[in-house]
């Protein structure tokens, strides 16, 4: 009996389902992060992405606090 099932959707509604033990479980996590490393760019080369660099134009807040509950 395995420890852990992992169920992966796969296309046409189909179900791709493993029964690994906690250290295959482990291991397969520790391979997924690793390449998912290796596909991401270094935190200081991220291109930045120019529609979230735009100036916020929805409603400013009032100089005001907003009032606070059981105040």
């Amino acid at each position: 009996m395995a420890d852990v099932s992992v169920r992966l959707q796969a296309d046409a509604g189909a179900e791709i389902v493993l029964n690994l033990s906690v250290l295959q479980a482990i291991r397969l996590v520790e391979a997924i992060a690793g390449r998912a490393a290796e596909v991401l760019p270094e935190p200081g080369r991220i291109q930045a992405d120019g529609r979230w660099l735009a100036p916020n134009t929805g409603p400013q807040p009032s100089g005001a606090a907003p009032p606070r509950p059981g105040r």
